[in-house]
C-alpha cells in the first residue's frame, strides 16, 4: 500500500497510530504500583502528623517539620 502524503491540515492531525496493546498492558501493571505508593505515603504522613511527642523525638523529627512537609510535600531546608 503505497503512503499518502496531504497538506491538508485535518488530515494531517487526525492520523494518529493506534496504541499498542503492550503500552495498555504496562500501564495496567504500573497503576497498582503507582497507587500502592500514593497510599503507603498517605499512611505514613497521617502517622506521623498523629505521632506522640516521644516518637518524633526518638526520629528526630521536630512537629514543625512534619506539618511543612505535609503541606509543601518536601522537607524544610
Amino acid at each position: 500500500m503505497p503512503a499518502q502524503f496531504t497538506n491538508d491540515s485535518l488530515v494531517a492531525t487526525t492520523n494518529v497510530a493506534p496504541v499498542s496493546g503492550a503500552s495498555i498492558w504496562r500501564w495496567l501493571v504500573l497503576f497498582p504500583r503507582k497507587w500502592a505508593t500514593a497510599f503507603k505515603i498517605a499512611r505514613d504522613t497521617e502517622m506521623l502528623r498523629h505521632a506522640p511527642r516521644e516518637v518524633l523525638e526518638d526520629i528526630g523529627i521536630a512537629r514543625s517539620d512534619v506539618e511543612f512537609a505535609c503541606e509543601k510535600g518536601y522537607a524544610p531546608k
